[in-house]
């Protein structure tokens, strides 16, 4: 509505405050509807990058307990932590394989004289084991 008049009635101004407040009123019920999307849409952006990682911890072979450890707000970021966990299982892993007596090291009384250039040690070893 236009103003042009320079004085209005009851009747006039109630009718544009009407108007206003209908207006007013609508666009509070957008804001409230456009909040709500925004929640809606920063959920769903959550539970994408929750998932995104999630997958990229399943593309390396780790368990979906260890996700605490890997969230991040960047996926980048997240992966370069799953990248570092999943070298460190398969170190893990490799050294839980079996090793073979022999290629053990020794920690037998001979080869701690013999490290300690200990002569004595190295014939009483010797010798004691002779003697079993």
């Amino acid at each position: 509505m236009e103003l042009n008049k320079e004085q209005y009635t009851k009747e006039e101004v109630q009718a544009l405050l009407n108007d206003y407040n209908q207006r007013v009123a609508e666009l509070t019920a957008n804001l409230t509807q456009a909040q709500e999307q925004i929640k809606t849409l920063d959920e769903l952006k959550k539970q994408n990058l929750e998932n995104s990682i999630k997958l990229e911890m399943t593309k390396s072979g780790l368990s979906d307990d260890l996700f605490d450890l890997v969230f991040d707000e960047d996926v980048e970021k997240a992966k370069s932590k799953i990248q570092k966990l999943a070298e460190i299982s398969k170190k893990q892993e490799i050294n839980k394989g079996y090793i073979p007596q022999e290629h053990k090291p020794n920690n037998d009384a001979y080869a701690e004289a013999q490290k300690n250039k200990d002569v004595e040690g190295m014939i009483s070893a010797k010798l004691s084991g002779l003697f079993q």
